[in-house]
This record gives structure tokens, C-alpha cells and sequence, in this order.
């Protein structure tokens, strides 16, 4: 199949799968105008397509192409919808998007200007929308993200909650005296090296479960 139809159909498929899903309400409880959420699902299923679809994210010729697109648009929606909007709003400030790095991909992928700074030493994913590419674990964030569907954000955030409560009750209690008495450099917890991001919001950042998974995986 060629690239042209391959953004074509992307961009259909896009279409109908985001009518489709935003029908839901409307079957399930009885929510809302089917013909207006219709619409504003079809709507986001055309600006999102076309972006995938020029970029020629997905490899339609192949069976998992087809998969991912379908997962993307049906059990993944509130993750495609928020790396959409979300993503493209943050990372235009940036980088600009890559065909070359996108293509048959499974994902949008921004490349970030200059030559150091966020997009380099800190990548980024949100939803099927990356900045700088696979980096070390980043194609694991969004294979979390098409397994766990509209729990993953919401798990996201419990976590970050979690590891915050731990990483504060910690240094203002033991932590700060074990410092006091020098038996600890920090009063917090601090991650590994390896870690994208150091120090005390770093090791918020790498104890949750999501991250852990990611780091532990090797996935390229």
C-alpha cells in the first residue's frame, strides 16, 4: 500500500471511529444529542487523522497498522485526545513534526530545535504525541497507554499522588533527622542516575509504577 492511500484510509478510519465513539453517551445512558456528539467525535477523528495521516503514522499495509489505529481510536481515545490536543500544544513551542521519525511508526513524532534543552535530554510522550523521539523508553509509554486505555491518566495521576505523599512524609520526618545526624547526604529520597529527571522531584517522578516499568523494560 502505498503512503497516499495510507493517509487516506487513516484519516477515514479516524473519521468514523471518533463518530462512532462519541455515540457512546448516547447508547449507554441516554446522554446528550446523538447527532451533536456524532459530530464533535467525527470532528476530532478529521483533525486528527489528517495529522496522522500526512505524517503516515500508521502502517496500514500491515495488520498491527490497522490495530493500533483501532486501539488509538476506541479503548485509548481519552489518551489520543489529550496527547492531541495537549502534546501538539506544548511541543510546537519545541520542535516540529518529523514524517521521517512518524512514518509507520504508530505515533506523531516532534523533533526538537536546537541542540540541548527539553526534547533532548528530557523526552516526552503524551498519548500517540512524543517529543524527541524513542529515546530510551518512551514506545513503552504509549504501549502503556493502548493496554490500560481511559485508566491510564487516571492511574497516572494516583501515582504522582502516592509517590509525592511518600517522598514529603519521608523528608520531613526520618529523612530530615537521619540528615541532621549525617547518616543520609539528602533528606529525600533521591533516583538513580539513569533517571531523566534528579533530585527530589525526580525520584516522585521514577518511583511510579508506570516509569519503573518503562525504565525496567530496555524498550529502545
Amino acid at each position: 500500500m502505498n503512503n497516499w492511500l495510507k493517509g487516506l484510509f487513516t484519516i477515514v478510519a479516524s473519521i468514523v471511529l471518533g463518530g462512532l465513539m462519541f455515540l457512546l453517551p448516547t447508547v449507554l445512558v441516554n446522554y446528550g444529542e446523538w447527532w451533536v456528539l456524532m459530530v464533535a467525535g467525527a470532528g476530532f477523528g478529521l483533525i486528527y487523522g489528517l495529522e496522522a495521516g500526512i505524517l503516515v503514522v500508521y502502517d496500514l499495509s500491515r495488520f498491527k497498522g490497522w490495530l493500533e489505529l483501532f486501539v488509538d481510536m476506541t479503548w485509548s481515545l481519552p489518551n489520543t485526545i489529550f496527547g492531541f490536543f495537549i502534546g501538539n500544544l506544548i511541543y510546537i513551542f519545541f520542535g516540529n513534526p518529523s514524517r521521517s521519525r512518524s512514518q509507520d511508526q504508530g505515533w506523531i513524532v516532534y523533533i526538537p530545535r536546537g541542540s540541548g534543552g527539553f526534547g533532548h535530554n528530557l523526552l516526552q510522550t503524551l498519548g500517540t504525541i512524543n517529543l524527541g523521539g524513542a529515546g530510551q523508553h518512551e514506545k513503552m509509554h504509549l504501549l502503556q497507554a493502548r493496554i490500560f486505555g481511559p485508566l491510564y491518566l487516571p492511574l497516572f495521576i494516583i501515582f504522582y499522588i502516592v509517590t509525592f505523599m511518600i517522598q514529603f512524609l519521608w523528608t520531613a520526618t526520618l529523612g530530615w533527622i537521619l540528615k541532621i545526624a549525617n547518616v543520609r547526604r539528602t533528606a529525600w529520597f533521591t533516583p538513580p542516575s539513569h533517571s531523566a529527571v534528579g533530585g527530589f522531584w525526580g525520584w516522585i517522578y521514577y518511583a511510579t509504577p508506570f516509569e519503573l516499568w518503562a525504565y525496567a523494560s530496555g524498550n529502545p
